[in-house]
């Protein structure tokens, strides 16, 4: 018999907890949908506003290396916002020690780049994936309250459990509401994100065949304190 009534004070524990509605599970929809808003725009402006012609860019960078004109080609890249400028900073920055220096460089650069764009995308993601789940324990608790609605009025049918259930099925609306955008904005940014990063090593491949192709790109004279006097 204890477990029993273990069992029984569980049940009507949930069932206390039920009756405090599914009002607060729209809240945390709206909640949740509010900071996905939130990094959207802001992702969004930082995808947009560090984009840049990577055709063009690639060519100005060969012909400044093919003119020996490593130190414009640095300063033309150092300054830059967009993930593919950065990468090919650094990689430049490494160019007198030759291609496998500009490769692991180039490699580690990437590494911290994308870490910065993939910067709460995951809540986005996450947010996808969960909220019909919350949006279906709001239905399922108010299916909850309809029934037991029910069983204080026996005599009662559709018309006694259908406005209740009806209300329950909006917050799985709600829920679906939430995470399909979520879904497709994660996804579409993650598509940028590996589009960025297919540039930076298409950018970096094209330094290194520069360094293979040319026996004489690395100049001896240009040593690391020279390199860095350059910069000054």
């Amino acid at each position: 018999m204890k477990p029993q009534e273990h069992s029984f004070s569980l049940i009507q524990t949930f069932m206390k907890l039920a009756g405090l509605g599914a009002e607060w599970v729209m809240y945390l929809l709206l909640g949740l949908a509010f900071f996905a808003i939130i990094i959207a725009f802001e992702r969004l402006w930082l995808f947009s506003s560090t984009q840049i012609d990577v055709t063009r860019t690639a060519r100005n960078m060969v012909k400044l290396l093919e003119a020996g004109k490593l130190k414009e080609a640095r300063d033309l890249f150092k300054e830059g916002k967009a993930m593919e400028q950065r990468v090919l900073a650094d990689a430049l920055s490494v160019y007198h020690r030759g291609a496998d220096a500009v490769e692991e460089i180039a490699q580690a650069s990437m590494i911290r780049e994308r870490q910065r764009y993939d910067r709460m995308l995951s809540y986005l993601g996450t947010v996808g994936s969960n909220a019909p789940f919350v949006g279906l324990l709001g239905t399922v608790i108010g299916v909850i309250i309809a029934f037991a609605e029910l069983g204080k009025n026996p005599k009662g049918g559709l018309e006694v459990v259908g406005p209740g259930i009806s209300e329950a099925l909006v917050a799985t609306a709600v829920g679906l509401l939430v995470a399909i955008p979520g879904v497709v904005l994660f996804n579409y940014f993650k598509g940028l994100l590996r589009t960025r990063v297919g540039n930076s090593d298409f950018l970096c491949r094209i330094v290194v065949a520069q360094l293979k192709g040319d026996p004489n790109a690395i100049d001896p004279t240009l040593q690391p304190a020279a390199v860095a006097a350059g910069e000054e």
